[in-house]
């Protein structure tokens, strides 16, 4: 199937007709929150962990959230109607409709759902270039996945205009924060570092089941500051988010500058990923997935 089948507030419908008001408040002010998850075999991984990320970001934005065997619901419809069980699930939740700058008096959240046949390969390696936009690490609702991403789709698009596959973003102090879509992690000396929260990157869901992993396995994590000079005395260099779950790193480059390259993926990237794949199909009901 195609993932022609979606769901908007309650109903579910062909995808070519779906449709929202112009006055939702996703379209004219980006008040909106969404989460991209993954199932395999028909059930979402880590639902829960998602639900209450997009509940917090919704709550701070002033909206009372959907209860969540609501939106439990309409995930487990959107893939029945698609007859989907490997799929990327794209999950909204707008503020409602307004007819001006006023959060207060907006509507009904919107609730709309969207589910796309996803591959079971394992992704290739990336190429990262440094962005030119900055993140702001005290930007409202930082732990929330908003409908505001233009400074993502802006990285993304330079880094690919300068042949890389992603951006690698860096925040106003010049600190390594994450890609366009991913959180970022480095193996130096034996050991797992990633930016912390205070750095100002998403909370990822899979970044937190990456942390676990390797607590479980004994691999010593640290949550800690990294430059792009750090970057460049990684022995490995890996990305996650809960569609492709880990994926490694080739290259980082910085304008005409290489920062960091190896080959891909290293050693303890694919311990991590194997664990972060076993997990999942644990989770999932213990089957092996289905392509």
């Amino acid at each position: 199937m195609s993932g022609s089948i979606a769901f908007v507030d309650g109903a579910l419908l062909p995808r070519a007709e779906a449709t929202v008001s112009i006055d939702d408040a996703a379209v004219r002010y980006g008040a909106a929150c969404f989460e991209t998850m993954r199932a395999t075999n028909a059930r979402v991984f880590r639902l829960a962990a998602h639900l209450d990320r997009l509940h917090a970001g919704l709550e701070a934005m002033g909206v009372q959230p959907p209860p969540a065997a609501t939106l439990e619901a309409a995930v487990a419809a959107t893939l029945e109607a698609n007859a989907l069980t490997e799929a990327r699930i794209r999950l909204s939740v707008s503020a409602g409709r307004m007819t001006g700058p006023d959060l207060s008096a907006a509507g009904a959240p919107s609730v709309v759902v969207i589910a796309d046949p996803v591959s079971t390969e394992p992704p290739p390696p990336l190429a990262l270039a440094v962005a030119s936009i900055r993140i702001d690490a005290g930007r409202p609702l930082a732990f929330a996945k908003t409908a505001q991403y233009l400074g993502y789709l802006l990285a993304r698009a330079e880094a690919r205009a300068a042949g890389a596959d992603d951006a690698l973003l860096l925040n106003t102090r010049g600190e390594v924060c994450e890609t366009s879509a991913a959180n970022l992690f480095a193996v130096r000396d034996g050991r797992l570092l990633t930016p912390p929260l205070a750095a100002g990157p998403l909370p990822g869901v899979t970044r937190s089941v990456i942390l676990e992993i390797a607590a479980a396995i004994g691999l010593v994590a640290e949550e800690r500051s990294l430059t792009p000079a750090d970057l460049a005395t990684a022995e490995e260099v890996f990305v996650t988010n809960s569609i492709v779950g880990t994926q490694p790193v080739t290259s980082v480059t910085d304008g005409d500058r290489t920062l960091w390259a190896a080959s891909a993926p290293g050693a303890i990237t694919a311990d991590l990923g194997g664990e972060y794949a076993r997990l999942v199909i644990a989770e999932s009901g213990g089957g092996e997935s289905n392509g």
